[in-house]
């Protein structure tokens, strides 16, 4: 009995400190001048909003230190580097606490609809309680408009991508230490019929499902602790075929589109990720790839040794410039890119 316990603890240690961490690649661009804006605590997230005045992004922050706090939904704006805390308006009583994290935006007719993962939304730190909120952004303020809960599909998500139609694609990323600890393949894929306002999954067996991005024909999805970025052909009722494995990278966060090619936030140091989520003075590097799905090859556009950025999460290209956020320090990074690279 003594030997099953050293073994089954030697597989514990070898799962937790096993293949955590990847050599920092070397950028194929040349370096980019950049700077820090501090915009709140925890801006995991964010998506771009060109409907209200100038450019902005409206940025998902939650301090994940400190898990009984509540967040909030910040402004950025793209040409003032502005930044402040937008007011909500009209949620319901039982929205007592604000959480969010993964976000995304649908401008349909006049109406520009943010839709926001949030969790423990009733303030009772239950981890299986989720919702996704969804507010009409307005110029400095956002409306509330419906909650969608469902325990079976959103038990713990991470993001969500919305189509055009009001179709939801959510990730679900872990259930228990054990799926992190020996890299299960537990995470599922959730979607939402606007139609019928049904939940459903659609796919499952993927390791710690995190970033997606749902196209007509396609929805990407990265694996943190897979290591890939999968690639499943969408089908007319929503369903989703056979995935295909896209790539291999170490640690993928979130998704973005950039004209031929995705962008995604990454991971390379899982040990050093763990340790900052604790310690805000310890670094955890950043990578930024640019994703070539349809040659399956990859190409590094940015890398910090976590001085400048730590737990990069999301990362996205507008005009000339390229936005990183992080998942736990209250700063976004702002680098100046050629547009020609992009």
């Amino acid at each position: 009995m003594g030997r099953v316990f050293i073994i089954l603890g030697f597989l514990l240690i070898c799962a937790i400190s096993c293949n955590l961490r990847d050599p920092l690649p070397i950028p194929s661009e040349e370096s980019f001048a950049c700077r820090r804006v501090r915009v709140a605590d925890g801006p995991e997230d964010f998506a771009l909003d060109t409907w209200h005045g100038p450019p902005r992004l409206l940025v998902s922050s939650h301090d994940r230190r400190h898990p009984e706090t509540s967040g909030g939904i910040y402004f950025l704006e793209i040409d003032t580097d502005k930044t402040g805390e937008l007011k909500r308006t009209g949620e319901p009583p039982l929205i007592t606490a604000f959480k969010p994290h993964g976000v995304d935006i649908r401008h349909s007719g006049n109406q520009t609809l943010l839709y926001v993962i949030i969790h423990d939304p009733r303030g009772r730190m239950e981890r299986s309680e989720n919702a996704v909120a969804i507010y009409s952004v307005e110029d400095d303020s956002l409306r509330f408009i419906q909650l969608l809960e469902d325990k079976e599909c959103l038990w713990s998500p991470n993001d969500l991508s919305v189509m055009s139609s009001g179709e939801i694609y959510l990730t679900n990323d872990y259930k228990t230490k054990f799926n992190l600890y020996f890299r299960t393949s537990g995470s599922e894929i959730s979607y939402f019929n606007p139609s019928t306002r049904t939940w459903s999954v659609v796919a499952d067996d993927i390791a710690f499902a995190n970033g997606i991005l749902a196209e007509k024909e396609r929805v990407y999805v990265t694996t943190t602790l897979g290591e890939e970025i999968l690639e499943y052909p969408r089908n007319p009722d929503g369903t989703l075929g056979k995935e295909k494995k896209i790539i291999r990278v170490k640690g993928p966060d979130n998704l973005t589109r950039q004209g031929q090619y995705l962008l995604t936030a990454a991971h390379f140091d899982d040990l050093a990720f763990m340790r900052h989520s604790k310690d805000p003075a310890v670094p955890s590097p950043s990578v930024v790839l640019r994703i070539y799905p349809e040659q399956r090859s990859r190409a590094t556009v940015f890398v910090d040794n976590g001085e400048l950025i730590s737990a990069a999460s999301t990362a996205m290209v507008y005009q000339d410039k390229l936005y990183i956020s992080q998942v736990f320090d209250p700063y976004i990074v702002i680098c100046s890119v050629p547009k020609f690279l992009f």
